[in-house]
């Protein structure tokens, strides 16, 4: 189980880092079209990755034993500040790309917004899921 946990942490930080280097990178390469042809590929990756997450930051959570009085501590406000993280991460990362499935149904401003909320998504994408490999690889996760 330890080598899946690694290989999936391995993965996890991976796409985490293309996102990442991608995101700066898209102004360089792109050539002001409407279609992102990297990001259409890097999607499907990140739609795998994102549940993955979510499951993990679950699991870290409810792994920390405790009751209301115990004091807070640093693993306790990671563990949450990933939680919650990933929760936003679900729902901002899947509403924009379902979205981009059906661009037609939006246009101007609406379909604008969807662009610029982007670079918001992937910066909390490669901290939510390089934060959840990392996890995974330093063996936490078994604890």
């Amino acid at each position: 189980m330890d080598m899946v946990k690694r290989l999936v942490a391995v993965v996890l930080v991976a796409v985490a880092v293309v996102v990442g280097l991608n995101l700066i990178l898209t102004p360089v390469y792109h050539d002001g079209g409407p279609t992102y042809p990297v990001w259409q590929v890097i999607n499907w990756f990140m739609a795998v990755a994102v549940p993955i997450a979510l499951v993990v930051s679950v699991h870290r959570k409810r792994g920390l034993a405790g009751s209301g009085g115990d004091a807070i501590t640093r693993e306790y406000l990671s563990a949450t500040a990933v939680l919650y993280g990933s929760i936003a991460l679900v729902i901002l990362f899947y509403w924009g790309w379902l979205w981009t499935f059906w661009p037609e149904n939006e246009t101007g401003l609406a379909a604008q917004s969807h662009i610029n909320h982007f670079p918001w998504v992937d910066v909390l994408f490669t901290w939510v899921v390089g934060n959840t490999g990392f996890y995974l690889w330093s063996g936490a996760a078994d604890r």
